[in-house]
């Protein structure tokens, strides 16, 4: 791997190392005849920050791993920040590294709609091609790939009484989340190996960057894609501040997220008419739906509850500076312990209405809780005494909403507009989702370990009430994807091959890209779809 430019023409030009970008340098440059060539925006991931699962608390509000994308408020008054990862790695590197996969019927629908091969036996092969899960290889999960896939461990009292809780609601446990379809509970599968954080970079850059036609650029932010006519032929990019251009003589791949991947597109002339030359943006390609169709898990909403013993849960272990440095201490020596997983222990797929034809829900609990901020720092502050906290969100959402650029310039404020719950179906779930994780919380065992409840309450005075509690508090970003939507209509933004219609030697290759939400978190659903492009990338070049 060279980290410097030696010359400025390669095969192959990706625009973001994140969850795609990751995969496809490894994959395309596994061919020492292909030079390839991937740009980050952000800086190296090489801080030990980056290893330790808990510190996605930390590293997700970082400024210097991160960029914050600002929602246009809503009437209801509904504003967020949403982060994303500005660092190699991308967001794999400063996310709750949940792998959660979803199942078959999101997938399938992808096909029913008009996206010829994208279906759940192509993903399963591809999730199975890439995981090396701790449990070892089955018909559902893979044993010899390069992403190591470990369960939250060891069990802990409190997320055991909330299993046999959940059993009285005919939720029953399963040992590996990703192997059911059905409603179930289980411990948290993870991107993790013996208690640290493994991003994209880490499993697919970390064995590639030896090869010598792979080069990787970070601090290199590209402002647009350069064209002859509509034939892509490489990228315009700010390096350390000055101006650089990078050559493609085959393929620019934008792997730049379901934020950035659409305003990279308009940048460069392909969008929306009127919102290009609004922006002061040259029309090169009308292309109407680019940064439409956003979709994100919008709406959750956190419960949590405080537990009559104060020494129940987590909180004793790390709500203060000196618990939070013995028990670092500890991990340091043992990779276990609280520090060594993920945000949640167990996540949870249910259904909130009876009538749903699959689970409609998605939750994820953990004993601790952080229902204060503090005044200082503005973060959220561990309690002081036991806790416990659920969230829960939609896993189909068909409400939408859009980004897009309002100026030139990479450093022009967008105007984001979130998918917060608006359709009929979504407010409806939203409810029915309300209600049900109350009912949950209220059954025993559980209910007998819980003293009150910290937030949100059961005083909200309709169902109106509720949604917009939602629609406030419930933003969350994290899961956005729709905004370059495949397709088979002249209007969607790619093919089935995702080549951007209208351009030649284009694709995008992330979950912008997703026509629809695949009912889980899009870290391993992007990873997937990235390995699936790589082999219609090397077999439209006939390379394969």
């Amino acid at each position: 791997m060279k980290d410097d430019v030696d010359q400025p023409t390669y095969d192959y030009v990706i625009v973001g190392s994140g969850a795609a970008g990751s995969v496809l340098a490894n994959r395309l440059s596994e061919n020492p005849s292909i030079r390839v060539l991937l740009l980050e925006a952000g800086g190296s991931d090489r801080s030990v920050a980056h290893l330790v699962p808990k510190n996605a608390y930390y590293t997700m509000t970082d400024p210097r791993y991160t960029k914050l994308y600002t929602i246009t408020p809503s009437d209801d008054g509904a504003a967020d920040e949403w982060p994303r990862g500005r660092v190699v790695g991308g967001s794999t590197t400063i996310n709750g590294m949940m792998w959660n996969r979803g199942w078959a019927p999101a997938y399938d629908a992808w096909e029913k709609a008009g996206n010829e091969g994208w279906n759940w036996r192509r993903f399963l092969e591809a999730f199975r091609a890439l995981e090396n899960h701790e449990m070892g290889g089955s018909a559902v999960r893979g044993g010899s790939g390069l992403v190591p896939i470990s369960v939250a461990h060891p069990r802990e009292p409190v997320s055991e009484i909330f299993i046999a809780t959940l059993a009285r609601h005919g939720i029953g446990f399963v040992e590996d989340v990703n192997s059911s379809g059905d409603e179930r509970v289980g411990y948290l599968c993870s991107n993790i190996r013996r208690g640290l954080r493994v991003s994209a970079a880490r499993s697919f850059l970390g064995n590639a960057r030896g090869r010598r036609n792979l080069t990787i650029l970070d601090r290199t932010e590209v402002e647009r894609i350069s064209f002859e006519g509509t034939r892509a032929i490489g990228v315009e990019a700010l390096r350390n501040g000055k101006p650089v251009q990078f050559f493609a003589r085959r393929e620019v791949l934008v792997c730049a997220g379901a934020l950035e991947s659409p305003m990279l597109l308009e940048r460069s002339g392909i969008g929306d008419p009127a919102i290009l030359a609004a922006a002061g943006v040259k029309l090169r390609v009308a292309s109407p739906n680019v940064g439409e169709k956003l979709q994100d898990h919008c709406g959750s909403i956190l419960f949590q509850v405080r537990l009559k013993n104060d020494n129940a849960g987590y909180n004793q272990q790390v709500n203060s500076l000196l618990k939070q440095a013995w028990t670092g201490f500890k991990y340091l020596f043992t990779r276990r312990g609280v520090m060594s997983f993920g945000a949640y222990n167990l996540s949870v797929i249910f259904k909130s209405d009876p009538t749903s034809p699959h689970p409609d829900t998605q939750g994820y609990f953990t004993p601790l809780s952080s229902s204060v901020t503090d005044p200082n720092t503005g973060r959220l502050k561990v309690d002081s005494f036991g806790g416990a906290m659920f969230v829960t969100y939609p896993m189909y959402p068909t409400s939408t909403g859009s980004i897009h650029i309002t100026g030139p310039a990479t450093g022009d404020q967008p105007r984001l507009v979130p998918s917060l719950p608006a359709t009929e179906h979504d407010r409806a779930l939203t409810v029915k989702m309300f209600h049900k994780a109350h009912e949950i919380l209220a059954t025993p065992p559980f209910s007998t370990l819980v003293k009150a409840e910290l937030m949100p309450g059961t005083d909200f005075e309709n169902d109106d009430a509720i949604v917009a509690y939602a629609r406030k508090t419930g933003g969350r970003g994290y899961h956005t994807l729709g905004t370059c939507a495949m397709g088979p209509a002249e209007d969607d933004v790619v093919d089935n091959r995702l080549r951007v219609r209208g351009a030649s030697n284009l694709r995008v290759v992330d979950a912008s890209v997703f026509p629809t939400a695949t009912a889980g978190n899009n870290n391993a659903p992007t990873q997937a779809l990235a390995w699936i492009a790589a082999d219609l990338i090397l077999e439209d070049a006939d390379i394969l």
